[in-house]
């Protein structure tokens, strides 16, 4: 019998989790630690070679958290406590509520008339317009529920379908390459705002003067990687609509409109009200769902609502959270602490290999703020051994973790993006590595212009 990929994968997770879990524990590792470890490794080999479902593979994830030597399911599943995964609730009745009323058709209408009738004048249009984007709307997470229906409509106006390269560039630039530009804004996501506690002593303005041109620079070259990539766009078939004055709002749009307006108002003023973000985005999903004030049925917020992308986020933030209190996220760091630290005397050698190592680590923390409360403090330990900047050091692990993105599990946004179905994981893994190669470059460029902030490598 032959077995093909997806079961080979499937049982060489499985191994590899079985000799983990059996096999004596390492030195300064726990029982539970070691299991965990096996756990992340077959999480990691089933997520990225997709041998079965997302949400599969979350449901594996999740049982065998459960079967952790002293730790129960509830305990496994605290992911689901997560506000990252209530934000995400809230997201997608907004993006299906911006589609159900009509907000998504007349947006697309306005790109498909400033891109004239040509895809690649609309996705240059649209990388070129995502730092103005994240400036309005700093959630990448809700950027996407509101653009990726405006998008895939606004393709479809065009004449082409999920399957054209343009709708597979536009929808990985949706996923990986949006939420940099949130990144480049200390209030900009959990990513910037966990890097910058932890480095310490930022202003939005400081953030956004080191941090802004590194992330602009990857969202530009990424965006032409991309079309190298993809290849050449396919011309629009469909006849360009002739410019018509506006019609004027829809009440169901004028509901959605305030609905927004006001979730981004509780938005903004979080800093008096200490709300989660994810709090307004749930009023907003119950204001978009209630009778006579919204605009959404509550079944066809069922059929938006993939239960796939809900486990997935789920099981990843708790196997991240296990890995921190069992020890086995601890033990990792350590690990590649170890190794790091015989390059102090090649202090470029040691950046590159820092960024390196973050996206291995990334591959098994799916979480942004684990993996940045993970690695931050490994780099901060490294650079002082080796007599440079742990200021400088953070700042290249952290756009390491937000640039390099090769599985779909890996972040929430680009999961929005992924659900389209119109790019494959192997594509994701493709663009995933050129963003690996180009952060690398991006990151060197950046060392005399950090100087210029006084932030020199060498201390």
């Amino acid at each position: 019998m032959v077995l093909h990929r997806s079961e080979l994968c499937l049982a060489g997770a499985l191994v590899g989790y079985l000799a983990l879990r059996l096999l004596p524990p390492a030195d300064g590792l726990g029982a539970a630690g070691q299991a965990t470890l096996g756990v992340m490794l077959a999480g990691t080999v089933l997520w990225v070679s997709e041998a079965i479902p997302l949400g599969a593979t979350a449901l594996v994830v999740l049982t065998l958290l459960g079967a952790t030597p002293g730790l129960r399911l509830a305990e496994a599943a605290t992911g689901f406590a997560s506000d990252v995964v209530f934000f995400l609730i809230g997201s997608v009745a907004i993006g299906a509520a911006v589609e159900s009323s009509g907000l998504a058709a007349r947006a697309a209408r306005l790109l498909g008339r400033g891109a004239r009738g040509s895809p690649g004048r609309l996705y240059a249009q649209m990388i070129a317009g995502l730092p103005l984007l994240a400036l309005l709307i700093p959630s990448a997470i809700t950027r996407n529920a509101i653009l990726i229906p405006a998008y895939r409509e606004a393709l479809e106006r065009l004449g082409l379908d999920r399957s054209a390269r343009v709708g597979r560039a536009t929808m990985l630039a949706l996923g990986v390459l949006n939420p940099l530009a949130s990144s480049a804004l200390l209030t900009g996501g959990i990513a910037s705002i966990a890097a910058a506690t932890l480095l310490g002593g930022f202003s939005w303005l400081g953030w956004f003067a080191a941090m802004a041109p590194p992330y602009y620079l990857l969202i530009a070259l990424g965006g032409v990687l991309l079309r190298l990539l993809v290849g050449r766009f396919e011309p629009g078939h469909a006849a360009v609509d002739a410019p018509a004055p506006a019609s004027p709002l829809a009440p169901a749009e004028r509901r959605t409109l305030a609905v927004l307006a006001l979730t981004g108002v509780l938005w903004a003023t979080d800093s008096w009200h200490r709300l989660s973000p994810a709090v307004p985005a749930l009023l907003a999903a119950a204001l978009l769902l209630a009778p006579r004030i919204g605009v959404l049925g509550w079944k066809a917020f069922e059929q938006r609502l993939s239960w796939g992308l809900i486990l997935t986020v789920g099981a990843a933030l708790s196997l991240a959270q296990v890995m921190a209190t069992t020890g086995a996220a601890a033990w990792l760091g350590a690990q590649f602490q170890a190794h790091l630290q015989s390059l102090a005397a090649h202090p470029l050698a040691l950046v590159v290999t820092l960024i390196l190592a973050t996206a291995v680590v990334h591959l098994a923390i799916t979480n942004l703020a684990a993996c940045i409360a993970l690695l931050l403090p490994v780099a901060a330990t490294v650079a002082a051994a080796a007599g440079l900047n742990p200021i400088v050091c953070g700042l290249a692990v952290t756009i390491a973790v937000d640039a390099v993105v090769l599985y779909p599990a890996q972040t929430a946004a680009n999961l929005l993006a992924f659900e389209t179905g119109c790019f494959s994981a192997a594509d994701l893994r493709r663009f995933g590595l050129g963003m690996l190669l180009l952060a690398i470059p991006v990151v060197l460029l950046m060392l005399p212009y950090w100087a210029l902030l006084g932030l020199p490598l060498a201390r």
